[in-house]
């Protein structure tokens, strides 16, 4: 079996079925959310000092 695309790409298959901008979404969220996780454990900081940090005034 060949090793090229057999298919549609998932982004082509997400806009038919009209959720690509939805799903996008949701992964630059999660994305975001392991970076900034992945900088509060190399600087150390907790969970409860990262929510105090992030509220705003």
């Amino acid at each position: 079996m060949s090793k090229e695309n057999m298919g549609s790409s998932i982004d082509d298959f997400l806009k038919k079925e009209d959720i690509f901008a939805e799903a996008q979404a949701e992964a630059i969220k999660e994305v975001a959310t392991w970076q900034v996780a992945k900088a509060m454990k190399m600087q150390r900081v907790s969970k409860a000092t990262g929510e105090l940090l992030s509220r705003k005034p």
